[in-house]
Protein backbone atom coordinates (compact mmCIF):
# COMPACT_ATOMS: atom_id res chain seq x y z
CA UNK A 1 0.00 0.00 0.00
CA UNK A 2 1.85 3.48 -0.94
CA UNK A 3 1.98 6.10 1.85
CA UNK A 4 -0.92 8.35 0.98
CA UNK A 5 -4.21 5.83 1.28
CA UNK A 6 -1.74 4.37 4.34
CA UNK A 7 -1.79 7.75 6.02
CA UNK A 8 -5.63 8.74 5.07
CA UNK A 9 -6.39 4.80 6.25
CA UNK A 10 -5.01 5.98 9.84
CA UNK A 11 -6.53 9.28 10.47
CA UNK A 12 -10.03 8.20 9.43
CA UNK A 13 -12.23 6.24 11.70
CA UNK A 14 -11.73 2.51 11.60
CA UNK A 15 -15.29 0.48 11.70
CA UNK A 16 -13.78 -0.78 15.06
CA UNK A 17 -13.20 3.24 16.17
CA UNK A 18 -16.53 4.02 15.06
CA UNK A 19 -19.29 4.41 17.82
CA UNK A 20 -22.06 2.40 18.14
CA UNK A 21 -24.69 3.79 15.49
CA UNK A 22 -28.23 2.73 14.79
CA UNK A 23 -28.44 1.40 11.42
CA UNK A 24 -30.66 2.53 8.65
CA UNK A 25 -32.46 1.14 5.66
CA UNK A 26 -30.49 3.12 3.56
CA UNK A 27 -28.04 2.06 0.94
CA UNK A 28 -25.50 4.60 -0.07
CA UNK A 29 -24.61 4.46 -3.39
CA UNK A 30 -21.30 6.50 -4.53
CA UNK A 31 -20.64 7.19 -8.90
CA UNK A 32 -16.91 7.86 -8.70
CA UNK A 33 -15.63 9.47 -11.76
CA UNK A 34 -11.72 11.46 -11.08
CA UNK A 35 -12.56 12.89 -8.00
CA UNK A 36 -9.14 11.63 -6.65
CA UNK A 37 -8.56 14.91 -4.75
CA UNK A 38 -12.02 14.91 -3.10
CA UNK A 39 -12.53 10.96 -2.33
CA UNK A 40 -11.23 11.65 1.41
CA UNK A 41 -13.64 14.23 2.09
CA UNK A 42 -16.61 12.35 0.59
CA UNK A 43 -16.21 8.85 2.15
CA UNK A 44 -15.27 10.71 5.46
CA UNK A 45 -18.46 12.41 4.95
CA UNK A 46 -20.79 8.96 4.62
CA UNK A 47 -18.86 6.96 7.63
CA UNK A 48 -18.62 9.85 10.09
CA UNK A 49 -22.85 9.62 9.40
CA UNK A 50 -24.99 9.46 13.11
CA UNK A 51 -26.66 6.72 11.78
CA UNK A 52 -25.03 4.25 9.19
CA UNK A 53 -26.30 2.96 6.44
CA UNK A 54 -27.67 -0.26 5.70
CA UNK A 55 -25.04 -1.31 2.79
CA UNK A 56 -22.54 0.74 0.32
CA UNK A 57 -21.45 0.51 -3.17
CA UNK A 58 -18.83 2.64 -4.89
CA UNK A 59 -18.09 1.69 -8.52
CA UNK A 60 -15.56 3.66 -10.35
CA UNK A 61 -16.77 4.47 -14.02
CA UNK A 62 -13.30 4.35 -15.69
CA UNK A 63 -11.61 7.24 -13.89
CA UNK A 64 -8.27 8.26 -15.24
CA UNK A 65 -6.67 9.18 -11.98
CA UNK A 66 -6.18 7.35 -8.55
CA UNK A 67 -9.91 7.83 -6.99
CA UNK A 68 -10.54 4.04 -7.10
CA UNK A 69 -7.65 2.73 -5.40
CA UNK A 70 -7.68 5.28 -3.03
CA UNK A 71 -10.98 4.88 -2.44
CA UNK A 72 -10.94 1.25 -2.37
CA UNK A 73 -8.01 1.18 0.58
CA UNK A 74 -10.35 4.09 2.71
CA UNK A 75 -13.71 1.00 2.23
CA UNK A 76 -11.54 -1.97 3.13
CA UNK A 77 -12.67 -2.80 6.18
CA UNK A 78 -15.93 -1.35 6.01
CA UNK A 79 -18.57 -4.23 6.60
CA UNK A 80 -21.80 -4.39 3.81
CA UNK A 81 -19.96 -2.78 1.14
CA UNK A 82 -18.43 -3.24 -2.06
CA UNK A 83 -15.73 -1.20 -4.04
CA UNK A 84 -15.98 -2.28 -8.28
CA UNK A 85 -14.66 -0.77 -11.30
CA UNK A 86 -16.46 -0.59 -14.58
CA UNK A 87 -15.14 0.85 -17.92
CA UNK A 88 -16.63 4.80 -18.86
CA UNK A 89 -20.81 4.68 -19.06
CA UNK A 90 -21.62 7.34 -17.89
CA UNK A 91 -23.44 8.86 -14.38
CA UNK A 92 -26.65 7.39 -15.23
CA UNK A 93 -25.76 4.33 -16.12
CA UNK A 94 -23.19 4.09 -12.80
CA UNK A 95 -26.10 4.91 -10.46
CA UNK A 96 -28.29 2.46 -11.90
CA UNK A 97 -26.07 -0.31 -11.95
CA UNK A 98 -25.19 0.63 -8.09
CA UNK A 99 -28.06 0.85 -7.05
CA UNK A 100 -29.56 -2.81 -8.69
CA UNK A 101 -26.39 -4.01 -6.64
CA UNK A 102 -28.27 -3.28 -3.28
CA UNK A 103 -31.12 -4.49 -1.43
CA UNK A 104 -32.07 -2.02 1.04
CA UNK A 105 -36.23 -0.90 0.87
CA UNK A 106 -34.76 2.77 0.41
CA UNK A 107 -31.28 4.26 -1.49
CA UNK A 108 -29.59 7.50 -1.57
CA UNK A 109 -26.46 8.75 -4.11
CA UNK A 110 -23.31 10.57 -2.79
CA UNK A 111 -21.88 12.06 -5.49
CA UNK A 112 -17.66 11.57 -4.98
CA UNK A 113 -17.35 15.62 -4.85
CA UNK A 114 -19.98 16.11 -2.67
CA UNK A 115 -20.59 15.72 1.14
CA UNK A 116 -22.92 14.35 3.49
CA UNK A 117 -24.10 16.73 6.18
CA UNK A 118 -23.56 14.10 9.49
CA UNK A 119 -26.96 13.48 10.34
CA UNK A 120 -28.55 13.50 6.77
CA UNK A 121 -29.02 9.58 6.60
CA UNK A 122 -30.41 9.60 10.28
CA UNK A 123 -33.10 12.55 9.45
CA UNK A 124 -34.33 10.72 5.95
CA UNK A 125 -34.82 7.27 7.77
CA UNK A 126 -37.00 9.71 10.39
CA UNK A 127 -38.44 11.58 6.86
CA UNK A 128 -39.67 8.12 5.53
CA UNK A 129 -40.66 6.36 8.97
CA UNK A 130 -42.94 9.72 9.75
CA UNK A 131 -44.33 9.70 5.96
CA UNK A 132 -45.39 6.25 5.58
CA UNK A 133 -45.51 5.59 1.55
CA UNK A 134 -43.36 8.77 0.63
CA UNK A 135 -41.18 7.76 -2.36
CA UNK A 136 -38.31 10.69 -2.15
CA UNK A 137 -37.25 12.96 0.01
CA UNK A 138 -34.47 15.54 -0.39
CA UNK A 139 -33.55 18.60 1.76
CA UNK A 140 -31.70 21.90 1.55
CA UNK A 141 -28.39 22.44 0.17
CA UNK A 142 -25.26 24.24 0.59
CA UNK A 143 -22.72 25.21 -1.94
CA UNK A 144 -18.90 25.00 -1.85
CA UNK A 145 -16.22 25.32 -3.76
CA UNK A 146 -13.46 22.82 -4.57
CA UNK A 147 -11.30 23.99 -1.75
CA UNK A 148 -14.90 23.27 0.80
CA UNK A 149 -15.02 27.04 0.96
CA UNK A 150 -18.50 28.21 1.61
CA UNK A 151 -20.00 30.17 -1.73
CA UNK A 152 -21.58 33.18 -0.91
CA UNK A 153 -21.43 35.08 -3.58
CA UNK A 154 -21.15 35.12 -7.67
CA UNK A 155 -22.97 33.37 -10.66
CA UNK A 156 -23.67 30.12 -8.40
CA UNK A 157 -24.99 31.77 -5.46
CA UNK A 158 -27.05 33.96 -7.63
CA UNK A 159 -28.70 31.11 -9.00
CA UNK A 160 -28.98 29.54 -5.69
CA UNK A 161 -31.05 32.67 -4.35
CA UNK A 162 -32.99 32.73 -7.50
CA UNK A 163 -34.08 28.92 -7.20
CA UNK A 164 -34.87 29.43 -3.61
CA UNK A 165 -36.75 32.77 -3.80
CA UNK A 166 -39.26 31.24 -6.70
CA UNK A 167 -39.61 27.87 -4.50
CA UNK A 168 -40.80 30.41 -1.49
CA UNK A 169 -42.74 32.63 -3.00
CA UNK A 170 -45.00 30.31 -5.41
CA UNK A 171 -45.26 27.33 -3.10
CA UNK A 172 -45.69 25.10 -6.61
CA UNK A 173 -42.63 22.58 -5.24
CA UNK A 174 -42.44 20.55 -8.61
CA UNK A 175 -42.72 23.94 -10.85
CA UNK A 176 -40.05 25.57 -9.29
CA UNK A 177 -37.90 22.87 -9.70
CA UNK A 178 -38.36 23.15 -13.07
CA UNK A 179 -37.69 26.58 -13.37
CA UNK A 180 -34.45 26.07 -11.26
CA UNK A 181 -33.68 22.47 -9.77
CA UNK A 182 -33.00 23.56 -6.10
CA UNK A 183 -32.02 19.88 -5.33
CA UNK A 184 -29.24 20.68 -7.44
CA UNK A 185 -27.64 17.59 -7.19
CA UNK A 186 -28.82 13.01 -6.81
CA UNK A 187 -26.45 13.58 -3.78
CA UNK A 188 -29.37 15.23 -1.80
CA UNK A 189 -32.22 12.58 -2.61
CA UNK A 190 -33.02 9.36 -1.04
CA UNK A 191 -35.53 6.81 -2.99
CA UNK A 192 -37.60 4.28 -2.35
CA UNK A 193 -36.19 1.41 -3.95
CA UNK A 194 -40.32 0.94 -5.32
CA UNK A 195 -40.02 4.06 -7.26
CA UNK A 196 -36.56 3.79 -8.88
CA UNK A 197 -38.25 0.38 -10.14
CA UNK A 198 -41.78 2.15 -11.05
CA UNK A 199 -40.21 4.50 -13.18
CA UNK A 200 -37.08 2.65 -14.61
CA UNK A 201 -34.37 4.25 -13.11
CA UNK A 202 -32.43 7.39 -14.14
CA UNK A 203 -33.12 8.25 -17.85
CA UNK A 204 -29.99 8.16 -20.64
CA UNK A 205 -29.35 11.91 -19.86
CA UNK A 206 -26.45 13.30 -19.55
CA UNK A 207 -27.11 16.54 -17.46
CA UNK A 208 -30.54 16.61 -16.27
CA UNK A 209 -30.91 12.68 -15.36
CA UNK A 210 -31.56 13.80 -11.58
CA UNK A 211 -34.34 16.50 -12.33
CA UNK A 212 -36.14 13.60 -14.71
CA UNK A 213 -36.25 11.70 -11.62
CA UNK A 214 -37.54 14.01 -9.31
CA UNK A 215 -40.51 14.88 -11.98
CA UNK A 216 -41.32 10.89 -12.42
CA UNK A 217 -41.44 11.12 -8.48
CA UNK A 218 -44.34 13.64 -8.26
CA UNK A 219 -46.02 11.69 -11.10
CA UNK A 220 -48.39 10.13 -8.42
CA UNK A 221 -46.03 9.73 -5.80
CA UNK A 222 -45.12 11.18 -2.61
CA UNK A 223 -42.54 13.48 -2.67
CA UNK A 224 -41.16 15.16 0.76
CA UNK A 225 -38.86 18.23 1.16
CA UNK A 226 -37.16 19.24 3.90
CA UNK A 227 -36.91 23.19 3.55
CA UNK A 228 -35.55 23.73 7.28
CA UNK A 229 -32.63 21.78 7.22
CA UNK A 230 -29.34 21.59 4.59
CA UNK A 231 -28.78 17.59 3.60
CA UNK A 232 -25.86 17.70 1.33
CA UNK A 233 -22.91 19.78 0.53
CA UNK A 234 -22.76 20.74 -2.91
CA UNK A 235 -19.14 21.12 -4.50
CA UNK A 236 -19.66 23.35 -7.65
CA UNK A 237 -15.72 23.01 -9.25
CA UNK A 238 -14.71 23.54 -13.07
CA UNK A 239 -14.89 19.64 -13.15
CA UNK A 240 -18.53 19.35 -12.80
CA UNK A 241 -20.39 17.59 -15.83
CA UNK A 242 -22.81 20.52 -15.98
CA UNK A 243 -20.34 22.95 -16.97
CA UNK A 244 -19.11 21.12 -19.91
CA UNK A 245 -21.38 23.21 -22.14
CA UNK A 246 -24.56 25.23 -20.60
CA UNK A 247 -26.66 25.08 -24.27
CA UNK A 248 -26.60 20.98 -24.19
CA UNK A 249 -27.66 21.56 -20.44
CA UNK A 250 -29.93 23.57 -21.84
CA UNK A 251 -31.38 21.29 -24.44
CA UNK A 252 -31.87 18.54 -22.34
CA UNK A 253 -33.85 20.44 -19.68
CA UNK A 254 -35.92 21.70 -22.91
CA UNK A 255 -36.48 18.20 -23.45
CA UNK A 256 -37.12 17.24 -19.64
CA UNK A 257 -39.60 19.75 -19.18
CA UNK A 258 -41.38 18.99 -22.23
CA UNK A 259 -42.26 15.69 -21.03
CA UNK A 260 -43.08 17.27 -17.71
CA UNK A 261 -45.15 19.20 -19.63
CA UNK A 262 -47.06 15.95 -21.14
CA UNK A 263 -47.07 13.74 -18.62
CA UNK A 264 -47.80 15.55 -15.59
CA UNK A 265 -50.12 18.05 -15.82
CA UNK A 266 -52.37 16.71 -12.84
CA UNK A 267 -49.86 17.37 -10.80
CA UNK A 268 -47.81 20.06 -11.48
CA UNK A 269 -50.18 23.33 -10.96
CA UNK A 270 -52.75 23.49 -8.56
CA UNK A 271 -56.53 23.44 -9.66
CA UNK A 272 -58.23 26.56 -10.96
CA UNK A 273 -55.90 29.37 -12.33
CA UNK A 274 -53.98 29.77 -9.33
CA UNK A 275 -50.38 28.85 -10.57
CA UNK A 276 -51.14 31.27 -14.11
CA UNK A 277 -48.84 33.81 -13.19
CA UNK A 278 -46.25 31.49 -11.52
CA UNK A 279 -46.24 29.17 -14.90
CA UNK A 280 -45.76 32.14 -17.06
CA UNK A 281 -42.68 33.53 -14.84
CA UNK A 282 -41.19 29.91 -15.38
CA UNK A 283 -41.68 30.44 -19.12
CA UNK A 284 -40.51 33.31 -19.48
CA UNK A 285 -37.38 33.26 -17.23
CA UNK A 286 -36.46 29.97 -19.17
CA UNK A 287 -36.10 31.77 -22.79
CA UNK A 288 -36.35 28.37 -25.15
CA UNK A 289 -39.93 28.08 -25.44
CA UNK A 290 -40.22 27.13 -28.78
CA UNK A 291 -38.13 24.51 -28.32
CA UNK A 292 -39.77 23.09 -24.91
CA UNK A 293 -42.79 23.59 -27.26
CA UNK A 294 -41.24 21.76 -30.38
CA UNK A 295 -40.63 18.93 -28.17
CA UNK A 296 -43.91 18.57 -26.50
CA UNK A 297 -45.55 18.50 -30.15
CA UNK A 298 -43.76 15.36 -31.12
CA UNK A 299 -42.99 13.57 -27.55
CA UNK A 300 -46.10 11.77 -28.30
CA UNK A 301 -44.98 10.21 -31.16
CA UNK A 302 -42.80 8.02 -28.95
CA UNK A 303 -43.84 4.80 -27.09
CA UNK A 304 -42.01 5.70 -23.77
CA UNK A 305 -39.98 9.06 -22.29
CA UNK A 306 -37.06 6.68 -22.55
CA UNK A 307 -37.35 6.50 -26.62
CA UNK A 308 -38.13 10.47 -26.57
CA UNK A 309 -34.91 11.10 -25.02
CA UNK A 310 -33.00 9.00 -27.18
CA UNK A 311 -33.88 11.35 -29.61
CA UNK A 312 -33.53 14.51 -28.45
CA UNK A 313 -29.79 13.39 -27.36
CA UNK A 314 -28.72 11.23 -30.61
CA UNK A 315 -25.65 12.45 -32.32
CA UNK A 316 -27.65 13.26 -35.38
CA UNK A 317 -30.27 15.57 -33.65
CA UNK A 318 -28.65 16.70 -30.79
CA UNK A 319 -26.38 19.68 -32.47
CA UNK A 320 -29.36 21.29 -34.18
CA UNK A 321 -31.17 21.95 -31.01
CA UNK A 322 -28.17 23.28 -29.18
CA UNK A 323 -27.13 25.19 -31.93
CA UNK A 324 -30.21 27.00 -32.27
CA UNK A 325 -30.20 27.68 -28.30
CA UNK A 326 -26.45 29.47 -29.18
CA UNK A 327 -28.09 31.67 -31.61
CA UNK A 328 -30.30 32.98 -28.71
CA UNK A 329 -27.91 33.05 -26.15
Amino acid sequence: MSLLPRLLRDLLPGPSALPVRPRTDIAVVVPLYNHERYVPDTLGSLLGQTAAPAEIVLIDDGSSDNGFALARDILRDVPDCRVLTQANAGAHVTINRAVAMTDAPYVAVLNSDDLFVRDKLQWCQEMFAGAPGTDLVAGRVALIDGRGEAIVRGPNADWHARAEKFAQQTGLEQLALLHENFVATTSNIVFSRTLWRRVGGFAALRYCHDLDFLMRAFDGGRVVLDRTRTHVRYRVHGGNTIAEDPQKVRAELAAVIAATLCQSAAYLLPDGGAGFAAFTDFLRSKQMSDLVLYFATIFPRFDTRDAFFAFVTADENQPRFVQHLRGRA
